[in-house]
Order: C-alpha cells, then sequence, then structure tokens
C-alpha cells in the first residue's frame, strides 16, 4: 500500500495548475498589479536592484561665452537602491479532507480548491500592498475612544484590507518608530464592510499600551516590512516631511515633482471630471504622458454621473491579458476618456484608497522580482509543490514573493487627494 506524501500529491497538483491559472489567481480583480510591467532578470542576483533616474540636463548655458565656460552644470541623477521585500503565505490541508472531497459526488467543493485560494489571496495582499507604503499599515483608526471593540478608520475602504481572524498590531507611526505595547495583539472577530468598521477580540485600551484614537494598524509581522506602494512613490499625506526624509537612499525634496510625483489637491474641486482634467495637464507640464488612471470603483461611480460636459467619455474599454501562449487570463472593464487632450483609460481598482486618484505613464513603473513573482516555495529546486506537515496529519504548500516596485520617471505621474464618494 501506498502511503500518502509528496509524490502523488505533487502528481494531482500540476495537473491541475498551469502557469495561466497562477497568474489568473494572482491578477484577477486587481487592475494595477495585472497591468504594471514585471520583470525578474535585473533582480535574480545580489540584494537589490538601483533605479538612477534623471531629473535634470545640463545647464549653464550662457550669452557670454567665458560665463557659459564657467557656470556648465551637468546632468542631474539620483539612484533609488530598491530592496526585495517578501510575502509568504501557508496553506494547509488535512489528508483526511483531501480524501473525503476527491470525488465530486461527495463534496461541493474538492479541499484542492483551498491551494487556489492561497494563490489568490497572496496575489490580493500584493496587489493591495501596492496603492500602499513600506511602512505596512492597513488603515489608520478614527475613533472617537479606545475603550472599544469596534473600529473605524479615516477611509472607510480600509475595511477590505480586513479578515476575520486576523492577527494585528498597533504603532503611533507608519513603520517609522516602533510597534506599540512590544508588538501585543489581538484578533479580528469581524467585518461590516458597508458601515467600515472591524470588531476585535479584546478592548482595544485594555489590550494595548498606548494605543491611541489615530493610530495605526499592521498584519503581525508586516511593521516596516512591505514593498513600496505609491503612496510612498508620490507622497500624498504629510509629502513635505516624506520628501524631507531619504526614501529608498534619496532625500526627493531638492526635485520634489520630480522625484516625488506631481501631487493635486482636489478635495475643493467641483467634480471628479475636473480632477482628472488638472491633474492630467499639470502632468504634461512636467513631460509626463499619462496613460491610466486609476480609483476606488465607488469614487469612479462619481464619474459616470457627470454629464461629460468637461471630460467627455468616448467609450467603455475592455482590456484582457493574456499568456505567452495567447489564452486569456483575466480582462477589466472601464472608460476610454479624453482628458486633457489625451486619450486615457480610466479603471476601477477595489485596492485604491477612496481618497485617491492615481493618473499613470504606466511604462514608467516596474515590479521587480527574483524568482516567480508568486512562487511554490523549494519548488524550483527539489520539483515539489506540497509536503507533509511535520507535526499534523495534512499537506501544506508554502507560497512566497520576494519583488518591490520601481519607478524610472516619478515626475510623469501624479496622485489627487479627492473626498471619498458618499
Amino acid at each position: 500500500m501506498t502511503a500518502l506524501g509528496i509524490s502523488n500529491q505533487d502528481a494531482i497538483l500540476k495537473e491541475v495548475y498551469t502557469d495561466e491559472k497562477i497568474m489568473e489567481q494572482s491578477f484577477g480583480d486587481n487592475p494595477f498589479f495585472a497591468f504594471v510591467q514585471k520583470e525578474r532578470q535585473m533582480m535574480a542576483g545580489g540584494r537589490r536592484y538601483i533605479q538612477p533616474i534623471e531629473f535634470g540636463n545640463p545647464s549653464g548655458a550662457s550669452s557670454t561665452y567665458e560665463d557659459a565656460m564657467t557656470d556648465n552644470v551637468i546632468s542631474q541623477y539620483v539612484d533609488f537602491i530598491i530592496p526585495r521585500k517578501t510575502q509568504y503565505q501557508r496553506v494547509q490541508v488535512d489528508h483526511e479532507l483531501l480524501f473525503a472531497t476527491e470525488k465530486k459526488s461527495d463534496a461541493f467543493i474538492s479541499a484542492l480548491k483551498e491551494f487556489d485560494r492561497g494563490f489568490k489571496s497572496l496575489g490580493e495582499k500584493i496587489g493591495r500592498r501596492l496603492y500602499r507604503t513600506q511602512g505596512g499599515n492597513i488603515g489608520q483608526l478614527a475613533i472617537a475612544s479606545t475603550n472599544t471593540t469596534t473600529l473605524s478608520f479615516t477611509d472607510n475602504a480600509a475595511v477590505f484590507n480586513f479578515f476575520i481572524n486576523m492577527v494585528i498590531q498597533f504603532s503611533a507611526t507608519d513603520g517609522t518608530g516602533s510597534l506599540l505595547d512590544g508588538g501585543d495583539i489581538t484578533t479580528v472577530t469581524a467585518v461590516d464592510h458597508e458601515a467600515g468598521t472591524v470588531t476585535i477580540a479584546d478592548n482595544l485600551g485594555t489590550k494595548i499600551s498606548g494605543v491611541a484614537t489615530s493610530s495605526f494598524v499592521f498584519p503581525r509581522g508586516d511593521y516596516n516590512a512591505c514593498l513600496a506602494g505609491l503612496e510612498d512613490w508620490l507622497p500624498v499625506d504629510n509629502r513635505t516631511s516624506k520628501l524631507a526624509a531619504s526614501f529608498n537612499g534619496v532625500t526627493r525634496s531638492t526635485a520634489p515633482v520630480y522625484l516625488g510625483g506631481v501631487f493635486l489637491d482636489g478635495t475643493a474641486f467641483s467634480g471628479l471630471d475636473e480632477v482628472c482634467i488638472k491633474l492630467t495637464g499639470k502632468i504634461g507640464k512636467y513631460g509626463g504622458q499619462t496613460s491610466h488612471m486609476f480609483a476606488n470603483p465607488e469614487s469612479l461611480s462619481d464619474l459616470e454621473l457627470i454629464s461629460n460636459s468637461k471630460m467627455r467619455i468616448v467609450d467603455t474599454v475592455t482590456t484582457n491579458l493574456r499568456g505567452d501562449n495567447g489564452d486569456l487570463i483575466v480582462g477589466f472593464s472601464g472608460y476610454k476618456a479624453i482628458v486633457g487632450g489625451r486619450t486615457v483609460k480610466i479603471y476601477g481598482d477595489r485596492n485604491c484608497p477612496s481618497t485617491r486618484l492615481n493618473a499613470l505613464q504606466l511604462d514608467t513603473w516596474t515590479l521587480w522580482h527574483t524568482g516567480d513573482l508568486i512562487n511554490w516555495l523549494g519548488e524550483e529546486y527539489t520539483g515539489n509543490r506540497l509536503q507533509p506537515s511535520q507535526n499534523r496529519d495534512s499537506a501544506e504548500a508554502r507560497l512566497g514573493s520576494y519583488q518591490n516596485l520601481g519607478n524610472s520617471a516619478p515626475g510623469w505621474n501624479g496622485v489627487a487627494k479627492i473626498n471619498a464618494s458618499t
């Protein structure tokens, strides 16, 4: 009798998964994550990737020969040092359950689907992080008192970062200080997405010493350990102080737009169409050519209600992402609009905070990674995708990703602070 082990389980998984299936689980419902360029080779060796950026041409021209010879200034360059960041996911299924759900007649869902969901979960987390900061926070509290088990946030859309049984920690800062109460934890017990609230297992003020009504929240292990997302490359809140601090080895306050992106406060504008037009025009002033815009789907719904007197929506657009063999992986629907004289594709991305509109020149962004973007840990060297758990009668897969987001021209990209849809 053959014992259940790596060999027979690995054979099953290789029949279930193809590269396209893995990509679908990672990219579905995450447009920016799906569209952003992904590059493995440049980061495959070494510890980090160096992203050089030119932000100034030679200067010092003068009508006077002697002054031109004296005042010449060389081109201005900086190097962003982009380290790899890790994300991991463990998926574990009891052997008995695998057997019990082998046949469609015996179960509604095969237990093997848990590995599908593991890929999907890790891909979705990377998709969420692409909009946020390397500090790792998933929401900033906005509560009246810490004497509570119900959490609300400065952005209601933050609740989509929380899941039942998630283990969370707290800090007064987004990854630049230390965790409160030595990193003590509590657990999420309920999530009300429509109300924008999260319920936790403990009274917050009693459980977490030093917590405040505006503290930041983190999944356990993510504090100051995540990839640098759009909120890092194109800062909004505390923009001046962030540009004056070192980011990937560069202090950006010397050229705040060319090194930190274009920023527009659109909270006082009459509508989202006006924000789109103004932001695109402002980016064009710096040489950027906006190709894509991303906003929270609920925020973007405001655009559908506009009469188009200012910004003309010329068509809907469906973009299909295909694999190397031409098979459809995933598709996204959005708008095609004339914005500031340019045709721009506009997509709703549920990972985008509800108070942000990102206008991007997509070919300037790259998600650098080593190994497969999301991979079965150890498969490339051992050939095995599953392994028996050491202290439980189960099989498990360990998934990992080693990546970070880079940009070759921050000044050709922009972000607007907008009012959340009501």
